[in-house]
């Protein structure tokens, strides 16, 4: 390991790589250009009172700190100058420096691991897609369905629906036909721009009717996004760092493990995942939110999963 302060020297070695002599040592003995200290050529040389060479930051570095300075070839005692002394703390200065710059590069490599697991999990979650289609019977009155089924957005009249248990009154809400009781489970649904929208699973027992509150205590897995901020709906709701707007939204259910995750298609991040216990039948949720005088107005649309990105797992 090379000696602080002059990290070139040993990667040069190690690449197989002559160091070029310093013009100021050109037509010297080799070993008159050689620090006996670090063992590599003399970088910023200082001679000492018995006429030995060392580089100044390897000779201030070693009498840094000591009563009495000797040379650490012939031992005799010698005077240290100020100009020692001075690039012994700029030496010190600079380890300082050299620590937060690998700790700053250590950090980058842990979030770029966590970035590249993040992503390799959502891949294969993709392996589990599923068709996922709007169950009309369901959906809040204000709610327009595409013909397919799989376009939700709020529409400006209430619409002459029946009134039947299933159907969501005063949440804008609608669920998916299909309905989960084992197995893994992976659909994606296009956000867009939307301002407001609330996306997960939920029991299939829930109240349908007046208010509604997302929690897992009151059977809703779901995260949202409300006043320009993401928010996983736990009690109370955990705020999502978000760095990259998502357009596209993953959600994975797996239900013996007990877990609802999501994920940022856009930029294939991780954003929460829920864990807990299910024992009764859960179905996909979808809430575009409120939209009127043109806001918010952009439906939810159910996503085909591309298969070439289900089927490839690496990152």
């Amino acid at each position: 390991m090379g000696t602080p302060g002059q990290p070139g020297k040993r990667k040069r070695k190690a690449e197989g790589q002559e160091p070029p002599t310093p013009t100021s040592l050109a037509g010297r003995k080799l070993d008159d250009t050689i620090c006996h200290i670090c063992r590599d050529y003399l970088t910023d040389p200082v001679t000492i009172q018995c006429g030995h060479e060392f580089c100044r930051v390897c000779i201030s570095q070693r009498c840094a700190g000591v009563e009495t300075a000797t040379c650490p070839l012939c031992g005799e005692t010698f005077q240290k100058r100020s100009n020692m002394q001075v690039e012994a703390r700029t030496l010190s200065r600079s380890e300082n420096v050299n620590g937060q710059e690998q700790e700053a590069i250590s950090t980058q490599q842990q979030e770029l691991r966590d970035k590249l697991q993040a992503e390799l999990r959502w891949r294969r979650a993709q392996l589990y897609a599923v068709d996922v289609t709007l169950d009309p019977d369901t959906a809040n009155p204000r709610l327009i369905l595409s013909e397919d089924r799989k376009r939700v957005r709020f529409g400006d009249t209430w619409q002459d629906l029946p009134d039947n248990p299933e159907r969501f009154d005063l949440c804008v809400g609608v669920l998916g036909t299909e309905r989960f009781i084992g197995g893994r489970h992976y659909w994606e649904v296009e956000v867009g721009d939307k301002t407001e929208w609330t996306l997960g699973v939920c029991r299939e027992s829930v109240n349908r009717k007046g208010k509604i509150i997302w929690t897992p205590e009151d059977g809703y897995w779901a995260v949202w996004l409300r006043d320009g901020g993401y928010k996983a709906l736990t009690s109370p709701p955990t705020s999502l760092p978000v760095s990259v707007r998502p357009s596209q939204v993953g959600i994975f259910l797996d239900y013996e493990v007990g877990e609802v995750s999501f994920y940022n298609v856009t930029d294939r991040s991780h954003l929460y995942t829920f864990t807990g216990t299910f024992s009764e039948m859960l179905c996909p949720y979808f809430n575009p939110g409120v939209g009127s005088g043109g806001t918010n107005t952009a439906p939810l649309i159910i996503s085909p999963v591309p298969a070439q990105d289900g089927g490839n797992l690496c990152p």
